[in-house]
């Protein structure tokens, strides 16, 4: 049986970094707000092997100043699992989360190109133009009302 369970940074880690940022320093797949007290990591296990994983945070989304916003970060699925719905499951885990301990009315990221369709299918609108992060690749900005 797979579940959604909230964990440490340093659990996510490890495929954060194999999947987002593979050519890049381990110490990239850090995020600023990595170890913030109100920062929530979520993994999707299978005994202990760990299949996709997601963090968040409270940050402004620019494009709506006046809502309160959380971010999604580092969302990442094991190579092998992906198009399982993995990805689905802790995505879904998160949102419970922040619907049920957060006043966030808004989750946003900046998506990967190659990852619109997916927050689409979730429900999440992409929006405005095509940006580049460097070492990472292009990106959209995307958003879901919670």
């Amino acid at each position: 049986m797979y579940k959604v369970i909230k964990t440490d940074s340093n659990i996510v880690r490890p495929l954060r970094h194999k999947v987002l940022r593979p050519n890049l320093s381990y110490e990239a797949s850090i995020m600023p707000l990595d170890n913030h007290p109100e920062t929530a990591h979520f993994v999707v296990k299978k005994n202990s092997k760990i299949l996709s994983v997601a963090s968040v945070y409270h940050e402004d989304f620019e494009e709506m100043p006046h809502k309160i916003s959380h971010r999604l970060r580092g969302m990442a699925t094991e190579p092998t699992e992906q198009g399982k719905g993995f990805g689905a499951m802790v995505l879904l885990g998160l949102i419970d989360y922040l619907k049920k301990n957060t006043s966030a009315e808004i989750l946003w990221c900046n998506a990967r190109v190659t990852a619109f369709g997916f927050y689409e299918k979730m429900g999440f609108s992409i929006l405005g133009d095509i940006f580049e992060i460097p070492n990472i690749g292009p990106h959209k900005k995307g958003y879901i009302e919670l």
